[in-house]
């Protein structure tokens, strides 16, 4: 009996060890949202979805901002405006964090909802997720993240191929097939979703109520800047029936709370989409410097 608790002890001891050395091996390509769960505490950062994500390249703009800057957005399910997503911003901010710089991206999505009632935040989807159950997003392994919230097979993190990067900066690089027939296919297949999404997504108060309250929240820690980015036209005109009003919104909320508002959805450079939502990073970096300049003239 004593030689079979050893021998089941040192097993399971193995098994622990096998299981941790594999959570050390987990990386930028891992998964899109990992990595940005394990690096240390922030001053400055990028917020959003996934078009921030793949739009916004600190390394373009730290020269601008003469400072270091992190990506911590993710995607319209895992980081619309509401309280998981500030929370996980008031974690992943460092305790003393002074005289930092703050993008915050905003689209129609990330103040709309898909619940029953769009302003009962117990309805908001990404609560279930890590995003609303991690109680740290600076933990090296995120333990708490791979056995509860990745998605693969563990061998997928020893294997460490993927067609996606996210950058020790927080930037999410692709690396999507780039050809015509290629890129004209992911438009026309985000187009059809986003249509069907316009059947159930709906403006919410709360989640309005939400960025009003990340924006009050993060000049507690430095300054903060608003930016819409650009999109394919076609996705431009889906988003405008989600939201008729959506920048009048975002001028008068600009104003009242004192903050500058960029639209690049007015600018004149052309852009490059891989899937006429996410920029292709040729563009990000144009993007990049574009929202850097301006913030340098602020």
């Amino acid at each position: 009996m004593k030689k079979f608790l050893i021998e089941t002890t040192l097993f399971s001891v193995a098994i622990i060890a096998s299981v941790y050395f594999v959570f050390l091996q987990a990386d930028g390509k891992s998964d899109p949202f990992y990595s940005r769960t394990t690096t240390p505490k922030q001053s400055s950062l990028i917020l959003g979805s996934s078009k921030a994500a793949q739009g916004l390249m600190p390394e373009v703009l730290n020269p601008y901002l003469e400072t270091d800057i992190y990506n911590f957005s993710f995607t319209v399910a895992h980081s619309p405006f509401g309280p998981s997503y500030l929370s996980a911003i008031e974690k992943k901010l460092g305790p003393n964090s002074k005289d930092g710089v703050f993008i915050i991206t905003v689209d129609p999505w990330s103040i709309s909802s898909d619940g029953i009632d769009p302003n009962d935040e117990n309805q908001f989807g990404e609560s279930k997720s890590f995003m609303g159950k991690l109680s740290s997003f600076s933990s090296k392994p995120n333990i708490s993240y791979l056995l509860n919230s990745y998605g693969d097979n563990y061998i997928k993190i020893l294997m460490n191929f993927s067609l996606m990067e996210v950058h020790d900066d927080g930037w999410l690089e692709v690396f999507p097939p780039m050809d015509s027939t290629s890129m004209k296919s992911r438009i026309a297949e985000n187009i059809q979703e986003q249509k069907t999404k316009l059947k159930n997504y709906k403006f919410s108060q709360t989640r309005f109520e939400y960025l009003k309250k990340t924006i009050e929240t993060l000049k507690n820690h430095g300054k903060v800047y608003l930016v819409k980015l650009p999109v394919d036209d076609r996705i431009a005109e889906i988003e405008a029936r989600l939201l008729p009003n959506f920048d009048e919104k975002i001028d008068k909320l600009a104003k009242s709370a004192a903050v500058p508002y960029l639209n690049l959805m007015n600018s004149d450079t052309k852009f490059t989409f891989t899937d006429g939502i996410h920029l292709y990073k040729d563009s990000a970096k144009d993007v990049s410097d574009e929202v850097g300049t301006w913030i340098s003239k602020q």
